[in-house]
């Protein structure tokens, strides 16, 4: 469950810390991370709020812990991407969390079956995304991540107790279950979902390494490519949603479109 939890939370640190800290962090960031981490900024701002929601609901709504939502609602296998399979607890948390978003901070509700269909893209797509790294040798070591979350360590503790990145990074350690940060860099689940990320992070700068440094054009660029990936249609789902064209579906309910 800790580990479910942690490919959340360290998701939450890739937009909220590591993007929106401010100068004073990305100046101490190793440079190719920081660069890595820059690219992804509108992306991983879409997908990683941590919060949630009950279906019909229109107004602000109560935060429970993720770690206490129960799938009471899919089978226990609702996508398989290669050997990698996508359960219906994930799905149950990751309606949640989006339903939350647009109830919450977006303040544009959608229906359940909208949410079904872009938290199952986005799952899908990360599977494959991974899958992209491994085909194409792109897997960062333990070590590497190690140095990373050492690097945020040192940047977060230059920080004022009162900066919101270093709260939102003094929360997610407590959140897990570790008293301090040192005992988080150490847990295998937290260096294993920084691999994860930072492999992503890596593949994204390959895709995106004859574009130009615009953000506009690095999106376009990203989102075409994943949405290749899930046009492509390597992967199985067991449940009626379609998840094709969630990117672009999301991305027009944000704007009221």
């Amino acid at each position: 469950m800790k580990r479910i939890l942690l490919s959340i939370v360290l998701s939450l640190l890739f937009s909220q810390i590591l993007i929106g800290c401010g100068q004073k962090v990305e100046q101490q960031a190793p440079t190719n991370i920081l660069k890595s981490v820059q690219s992804m900024k509108s992306q991983s701002n879409n997908h990683t709020q941590i919060v949630q929601a009950t279906v019909g609901i229109t107004t602000n709504i109560a935060i429970p812990d993720l770690k206490n939502i129960k799938n009471t609602k899919y089978p226990d296998i609702v996508a398989e991407v290669g050997d990698t399979k996508i359960t219906g607890l994930q799905l149950t948390r990751g309606v949640a969390i989006k339903q939350n978003a647009f109830v919450n901070n977006i303040k544009m509700p959608q229906d359940e079956s909208f949410y079904e269909k872009i938290a199952l893209g986005l799952l899908v797509k990360n599977a494959l995304i991974d899958t992209e790294v491994m085909r194409q040798g792109l897997q960062v070591t333990p070590d590497e991540a190690r140095s990373y979350l050492e690097q945020q360590k040192k940047s977060m503790d230059s920080l004022p107790e009162s900066d919101p990145a270093k709260e939102a990074y003094t929360k997610t350690i407590n959140d897990n279950g570790f008293s301090t940060s040192t005992d988080y860099i150490d847990s295998p689940e937290t260096i294993k979902f920084t691999q994860i990320l930072l492999g992503r992070v890596k593949l994204r700068n390959l895709v995106l390494h004859s574009i130009p440094a615009g953000q506009n054009e690095a999106y376009k660029a990203w989102q075409d490519y994943t949405d290749k990936l899930i046009n492509q249609g390597n992967y199985k789902i067991f449940i009626p949603v379609d998840i094709k064209g969630y990117q672009q579906l999301e991305e027009k309910a944000a704007q009221g479109k």
